[in-house]
C-alpha cells in the first residue's frame, strides 16, 4: 500500500453484535468486523480462513502504525 492510497476501516460493529460474538474488550476497535468475520469462518469449521485472519492482522497493522504517527506529531508540537 502506498502512501497516496487510504485504507478503508469496516463499519463498527454494534456493541450487541460485540458481544454476541465475543470480541475481546482489546479488540473492540476499527477492526473488530475483520475479527467477526474471522470468527464466523472458524465457527464453520474451515480450516482455510487465512485471508480472513490476514485482513484483520492488516487492519490492526494500519491502525496501530496511525496511532503511532499521531503519537509522534503530538510529541514533536509540545
Amino acid at each position: 500500500m502506498t502512501q497516496t492510497e487510504q485504507y478503508v476501516y469496516p463499519p463498527m460493529p454494534s456493541e450487541a453484535e460485540l458481544d454476541e460474538q465475543d470480541v475481546p474488550f482489546i479488540h473492540r476497535d476499527r477492526c473488530a468486523a475483520h475479527l467477526i468475520n474471522y470468527y464466523k469462518c472458524l465457527d464453520k469449521g474451515i480450516s482455510f480462513c487465512t485471508a480472513t485472519k490476514e485482513e484483520f492482522y492488516k487492519c490492526q497493522y494500519i491502525a496501530l502504525k496511525e496511532r503511532l504517527a499521531n503519537h509522534t506529531k503530538q510529541t514533536q508540537t509540545h
